[in-house]
């Protein structure tokens, strides 16, 4: 597979969100998108920082690349008893939900036009999903066409 296989090490996940969203703040001003963030400091997770960085990174890669200007990105974190979620909602073009399926398939793109004139290859969502899975977390997602998508992501706290 294209994955390293995960090291015990631990990742703050608060300081790990905070350095992506700096990446990513200078694009989303320059694209007149809101980034919204609402983190919770100390809490962790066991796992390969680069690889939560790269799941992480690719959702909100995708959230700013569909989303148009005016619009806004939240990134949130909340704990669940022995679990945190990572919510990255936008307000961009949404999936169709007859597509919805088959985002987690390799090379998988929509057919919508603003999905088309954007570059990629159509795997951020099969390595995020990767991701997540081999840190015995999952994502899940939903959207509406047109309106917003919101991607979850589950991962075991320590």
């Amino acid at each position: 597979e294209m994955l390293i296989p995960t090291t015990q090490a631990i990742a703050s996940l608060d300081d790990l969100l905070k350095n992506l969203v700096e990446q990513f703040r200078t694009q989303a001003q320059q694209k007149g998108i809101l980034l919204q963030v609402q983190l919770q400091s100390g809490l962790s997770v066991k796992g390969d920082e680069t690889q939560l960085n790269r799941l992480f990174g690719n959702l909100l890669e995708n959230a700013l690349k569909y989303s148009k200007k005016g619009g806004t990105i939240a990134l949130s974190v909340e704990k669940l008893r022995t679990r945190v979620v990572v919510v990255v909602k936008d307000t961009g073009i949404g999936i169709p939900s007859e597509c919805q399926w088959s985002v987690f398939q390799r090379f998988w793109r929509s057919e919508q036009e603003q999905v088309q004139q954007q570059e990629g290859l159509g795997l951020g969502l099969v390595i995020a999903q990767a991701i997540a899975k081999q840190h015995g977390g999952e994502i899940t997602f939903s959207s509406q066409l047109g309106l917003c998508s919101t991607f979850q992501v589950k991962l075991p706290l320590l």
